[in-house]
């Protein structure tokens, strides 16, 4: 087995490529003056199994058209089987047709990755996990929420109150409640369909407590930063903010320490200065 290091993960996977005591294939790669990609595998693979590790991370479209000419290009050189390891998975919020005629952009992309010759791919949290039983390609949905938590208390948090915004989130926040033995509650939260304004609000009270918010992604922050003000109002004593993926567009972070988390934590599905919680060990005992 030899693992590839695609641009967008190189970091991970080298540490996955430790986990698993093998090799590592270098990728060089560049853009033309046009924008296109370019890419070539440093080392031969005939003969070989292969774990092509690949984030959809931004910039998206560029990710994605690499992970597609990197997995085409691995079957050609005589890759006898690919698996790809994508931690952070694009376009799974447009799961269905919220306006009439719209794409379904997550099946779209599962189907490209079949169609380049990807026998597998592994994910890390995706946002749409219904939806995979409509994939044409087979794909494991590996749950970091238990290793997030552990990195939580391994920070000297202990019995916090754990919140997630949304339905899915609370799925997140059991389960991390049941790896820190605490309680854990729902934030509502609402988005206006005209101004993007977001609202949230939350039944229970956190008056005194340390607060986790946890959720699988934050983007542009905007919810994250209405949660950890709500909380901060009702009399948190502390809140620490926890993510599987990190995106922070623009200035997330920014806003977020200003709304008054006292922490920010994140797996390294995508790379930024917040993610001590690596997926490595999970990835790798998938792949054993």
């Amino acid at each position: 087995m030899k693992v590839v290091k695609g641009p967008a993960s190189s970091e991970l996977a080298e540490k996955l490529s430790l986990f698993l005591h093998v090799p590592t294939v270098g990728v060089e790669h560049k853009l033309f003056p046009d924008g296109e990609s370019y890419v070539r595998l440093e080392e031969g693979v005939e003969g070989d199994d292969v774990v092509l590790v690949q984030g959809l991370h931004p910039p998206q479209d560029t990710n994605l058209i690499r992970l597609l000419l990197m997995a085409d290009c691995l079957r050609d050189l005589g890759a006898v089987s690919v698996k790809a390891v994508v931690p952070y998975m694009a376009y799974a919020r447009q799961d269905k047709r919220f306006r009439e005629s719209e794409a379904v952009s997550i099946l779209t992309l599962l189907k490209l990755l079949k169609t380049v010759g990807i026998d597998e791919v592994l994910t890390v949290n995706i946002h749409s996990p219904w939806i995979l039983n409509r994939s044409p390609v087979p794909v494991k949905n590996i749950d970091a929420t238990g290793l997030l938590a552990t990195y939580i208390m391994q920070a000297g948090v202990e019995k916090p109150l754990i919140l997630a915004p949304g339905k899915k989130g609370l799925e997140m926040a059991a389960a991390a409640a049941s790896v820190m033995e605490t309680d854990y509650a729902h934030i509502e939260s609402r988005r206006d369909p005209v101004t993007g304004v977001v609202t949230v609000s939350t039944d229970v009270n956190p008056r005194g407590r340390e607060t986790v918010v946890i959720d699988d992604v934050i983007s542009t922050g905007q919810t994250m930063v209405r949660c950890v003000e709500m909380l901060r109002k009702l009399g948190a004593s502390k809140t620490i903010v926890a993510c599987v993926h990190g995106l922070f567009v623009g200035s997330a972070i920014e806003k977020i320490s200003a709304a008054g988390a006292d922490l920010l934590i994140t797996t390294d599905t995508v790379p930024n200065p917040y993610a001590v919680a690596s997926v490595a060990g999970l990835i790798a005992s998938h792949l054993g």
